[in-house]
């Protein structure tokens, strides 16, 4: 009996790992089975790049060891990895063809065309080209050619990049120190706002701020594609720092911005708290610093060449950071835009109870993302049969991920489904082998 397979998908942020496992309908409908976490030390990730590599490994392994306790008898083979972080970023680029006379352009030629990108940096990867209009003889021709005659096919693009080394380290702690393959990568921002972006969002203008531990990325939508994608090198983690001068422990300062922190406080509330912890001294810290935040996340529509004129959209917030009590008020009153929370679209459905249907996010999402693929690559494998030889069993089935003897690398150094053309296309970027390289910058 031909069972639909599990895919797998795994994010490693700088606070923590996830994974998770689902199974897709051939509508594209995802059923998420399981997700589970482990935390990690500070420092072990920072800005998206794996440093510890021997750690990363460890907490991984637990993950997957716990993913296979939810779908045995099968186990985790492969996996997909989002992927963000400091580094990621888009940069325009022109491409052009020409043709002997007139000639008639199929979906091959612009594939082509959009192959001919390349990046002249040895230190970053081409993660995707997203298109931006096509152009015929030099003339805006729209998001779609096929069938129009041109003596020369042209297309504005935008290259996804990140820096080289989040690539190497992610194969070392998962791949070679776990011996786990790597089946693609997906660009996590990108797969969140096809998750939780509408299609008019998109096409009307719309900002994604996906706010995390220690980055905010901010995407950029207008006329239905991406025009604009960066990362901020500040997230929530940031405020907790500043608020271990209230408390000198990081893990009693991260309690404290949760439970009291509020980000557009009222400032004619004053309080103290049981343990005697002024809340206006609390929200001075808080306001300064996420202030920042959103000042740097505003900046960004400029830095798009754009206007808060061509977002009709809004913002739409995802993200741990986003949590914070009075965050989106702050957003909305100093961009000037209407701010909402991202939700999951009706075709993801959850089975597992530990879900968090605002937290996890960023997990469930590449996992869409792969659910809208035609043909993702085998993420499980089933057991083989039990053999008998001489009536007595063979040898029992081996485990998930074997425990592996982990020798220390040491620290290493910080060096909605879319039908049609684009779509077809960009398949041939997303989840499929080692990327190319473009430019990126230093992870500090």
């Amino acid at each position: 009996m031909n069972k639909t397979p599990y895919i797998v998908a795994v994010e490693i942020g700088s606070s923590k790992i996830k994974g998770a496992v689902g199974l897709a309908d051939r509508d594209g409908t995802l059923t998420v089975k399981g997700i589970e976490e482990e935390h990690l030390l500070p420092n072990n990730v920072r800005y998206g790049c794996v440093h510890n590599i021997k750690e990363v490994a460890n907490q991984l392994n637990q993950v997957i060891t716990k993913l296979n306790a939810q779908i045995k008898p099968a186990r985790v083979s492969a996996v997909y990895v989002g992927v963000g972080g400091r580094s990621l970023k888009t940069s325009p680029e022109q491409l052009s063809v020409t043709f002997d006379g007139d000639t008639e352009v199929t979906a091959e030629m612009v594939g082509d065309l959009l192959r001919r990108a390349r990046v002249t940096d040895p230190d970053a990867e081409l993660l995707d080209v997203v298109p931006e209009e096509f152009l015929i003889n030099g003339k805006s021709q729209g998001a779609d050619p096929v069938g129009l005659l041109a003596s020369k096919l042209g297309a504005r693009v935008n290259l996804v990049t990140c820096r080289s080394q989040i690539l190497r380290n992610l194969q070392l702690s998962v791949n070679e120190k776990l011996d786990l393959p790597i089946n693609g990568y997906v660009v996590r921002p990108m797969a969140l706002a096809d998750l939780v972006l509408t299609g008019d969002e998109k096409r009307l203008g719309t900002m994604l701020v996906d706010c995390g531990a220690e980055t905010t990325t901010v995407a950029i939508y207008k006329g239905g594609v991406l025009v604009y994608l960066a990362t901020i090198p500040l997230g929530s983690r940031h405020i907790t720092l500043d608020l271990m001068n209230v408390s000198a422990l990081e893990e009693r300062a991260d309690e404290i911005k949760r439970t009291i922190g509020d980000a557009h406080p009222d400032e004619t509330h004053r309080s103290e708290t049981p343990d005697e912890i002024d809340t206006s001294k609390i929200n001075t810290i808080v306001v300064a610093r996420a202030s920042e935040i959103v000042a740097n996340i505003g900046a960004q529509i400029e830095y798009a060449h754009l206007t808060v004129g061509d977002l009709r959209g809004g913002i739409v917030v995802v993200g741990g950071g986003s949590m914070l009590k009075g965050f989106a008020e702050s957003l909305a009153q100093n961009v000037g835009l209407s701010v909402r929370r991202g939700t999951l679209p009706a075709s993801v459905r959850m089975s597992g109870s530990k879900i968090s249907t605002t937290e996890d996010l960023d997990v469930i999402s590449v996992l869409r993302h792969l659910a809208l693929l035609e043909s993702p690559r085998e993420c499980t494998v089933e057991p083989e049969p039990e053999a008998v030889v001489d009536d007595e069993p063979a040898d029992s089935r081996k485990p998930a991920v074997d425990d592996p003897q982990l020798d220390d690398y040491g620290e290493i150094d910080e060096p909605e489904k879319k039908e049609g053309l684009i779509a077809r296309l960009r398949k041939g970027f997303l989840g499929l082998g080692k990327p190319e390289q473009l430019d990126a910058f230093d992870d500090d």
